[in-house]
């Protein structure tokens, strides 16, 4: 954490905690104990095939939370008496923001063998072209993530797949979201006083679209049909005013 403020007794203080996280894998942990998940091979007699980057890699992720207090009101820089520094004093702007890489992808098919094996994986003609999240202005009317069924080529039923368990070149859409809160303490007298407080989130109402479908052989490959296929949620309002003594 850094934090930044200003020496002069009347400034506002300014407080910054800026969180850039390079490349990584992420380790998922529960209580602080790492979480280990038994996963099945795809091929015993090559487990080599299944080395991949991690599914729950974020290759850039920047997360930044900052509280300004209004350099207003009795006791700040401007505005420090009459009217004005009743309405105007004692105001705090408070926000969250958040930019992240999307997750990768994993491809599925239906296409399987009866051995004692972890799930087949699809044959793709190459890692890279797979459409993705490459469109900036995707309208999930009328376009789907993935390009179609057939660029992956048909699929073999007797042979195991070539495509990677999470492939580095195909991920979702990017995470961007930003929280906003305003609040002002009003005190009425020495020990009671009302805090309001009004927040937003997901303030620019920005909307992450899904993938669809990941399995090849389904009618709704690439193809966003629900809400399901929405990965955040709609700009949230709300207010509120708690009395404390």
């Amino acid at each position: 954490m850094r934090k930044v403020t200003k020496p002069s007794p009347t400034a506002s203080p300014l407080l910054f905690e800026l969180n850039p996280e390079p490349l990584q894998e992420t380790l998922t942990v529960l209580g602080g104990i790492p979480l280990v998940v038994q996963v099945y091979a795809m091929n015993q007699a090559q487990r080599y095939l299944d080395k991949s980057i991690s599914g729950d890699d974020l290759t850039n992720n920047f997360k930044l939370a900052w509280v300004y207090e209004l350099p207003l009101g009795k006791g700040k820089r401007y505005v420090t008496s009459g009217v004005g520094s009743a309405l105007l004093g004692n105001w705090r702007v408070a926000a969250i923001q958040y930019y992240s890489s999307g997750y990768f992808i994993a491809l599925a098919t239906t296409s399987s063998f009866s051995i004692f094996a972890g799930s087949n994986r699809p044959t793709v003609p190459s890692n890279f072209g797979w459409g993705c999240s490459a469109q900036s202005n995707f309208d999930p009317s009328v376009d789907t993530f993935f390009k179609p069924e057939s660029f992956f080529g048909t699929q073999s039923t007797t042979t195991f797949g070539n495509a990677p368990r999470y492939n580095g070149e195909c991920r979702q859409f990017p995470i961007y979201d930003e929280n906003l809160s305003l609040n002002r303490k009003i005190r009425l007298t020495e020990k009671l006083n009302l805090d309001f407080r009004m927040e937003g989130y997901n303030i620019f109402n920005r909307v992450r679209f899904g993938t669809g479908s990941t399995t090849l052989q389904s009618a709704t490959f690439g193809k966003l049909t629900s809400n399901n296929d929405i990965f955040n949620t709609p700009r949230q309002l709300q207010a509120a005013m708690p009395l404390n003594w």
